[in-house]
Order: structure tokens, then C-alpha cells, then sequence
């Protein structure tokens, strides 16, 4: 199984020292209460809890070039626990990839996200950057048709008779 603590690492600096940076005051892992009962764990929330953030470091397309419709549902999963936290002044999608970002803009200028819901781009340093790619390459290589040569006859099977024609 791939190794991902590296976007653990990322998110920390993210939360740290890049959102530190850009809104003058510290944020923490949270949990917020939610209009609807519940609670949710949040990547960031500001000092004052006015102030909340999901992270990821997802690129926007697969490492076959196909469109990522899973990370973007992710996001948007994201989006509605934004919506639904309580007190809040800024709801914030933090991303570190371009293409991402890229993606959420292009949604956003399409009308398909709720308002209020900001799009904003991290740059990482260089080394974590580079890390990201290798945990990326290590992961996309786990799932790739090679890796099915050693698996045993009844999973593949199974797995394709599971897939539509």
C-alpha cells in the first residue's frame, strides 16, 4: 500500500507556516459543530473558529490522463461540511496542485459550487513537492494493469465481470 504520509506532512505545512503566512494567525487541526447535529474533523480552522479549511494535494486528472471524478468528489464532499459548520466567516478549499485549482475554478465560474466557498492555491516547498510526485508515482504503479500479472486468476476475473461492457 502506498505510502501517504507525505500529504500529511504537506497538509501540516500547509496549516502551519502557508496559511500562518496569509492570514496572520494560527490554525489547527478542529472540529467544528455542524447546523445539523453533527461534527466534522477539519484540516484547518483559524484561532478565532472563524476561519475553516479543507486541504488537499490531489492533482486534478488520474496518473493515466483520465479526468479525476473521485478527487473531485472528495472536494465536494468537503465543500458541503464547509457549508454546514456553524460561525463561520471564511470556508476555504486550500489546494496545492494547479490543476486542481485550475478545475475548482473552472466548476466555480460554471455555477456547479455554492457560494461562499473560496479556492485558494498553496505553493510547497520544492522537497515536499517532490516527495508528493514519488508517493504519487509509488501509488499510480499499485493500480496499474502490471500489477494485476500477480494476482491470483480469481480475482481478475471476478474484478472484470464487476465492470460493465
Amino acid at each position: 500500500m502506498a505510502d501517504t504520509r507525505v500529504q500529511l506532512e504537506i497538509e501540516d505545512w500547509v496549516r502551519e507556516n502557508w496559511m500562518l503566512q496569509k492570514f496572520g494567525q494560527s490554525f489547527y487541526r478542529n472540529r467544528l459543530k455542524l447546523s445539523t447535529g453533527g461534527v466534522f474533523d477539519f484540516d484547518a480552522v483559524s484561532e478565532d473558529k472563524t476561519i475553516a479549511a479543507c486541504i488537499s494535494t490531489s492533482a486534478a486528472k488520474t496518473s493515466g490522463g483520465k479526468a479525476g471524478s473521485g478527487k473531485l468528489f472528495k472536494l465536494r464532499s468537503d465543500m458541503l461540511f464547509l457549508l454546514l459548520a456553524e460561525g463561520l466567516r471564511k470556508k476555504l478549499i486550500i489546494l496545492t496542485d494547479g490543476t486542481m485549482h485550475a478545475a475548482c475554478l473552472k466548476e466555480a465560474s460554471g455555477k456547479r459550487v455554492p457560494q461562499g466557498i473560496e479556492f485558494l492555491l498553496a505553493s510547497i516547498p520544492d522537497p515536499l513537492q517532490l516527495r508528493l510526485i514519488e508517493a504519487r508515482t509509488a501509488a499510480s504503479k499499485e493500480v496499474t494493469r502490471e500489477k494485476t500479472d500477480n494476482l491470483p486468476d480469481e480475482i481478475i476475473f471476478q474484478k472484470e465481470r464487476a465492470q460493465p461492457d
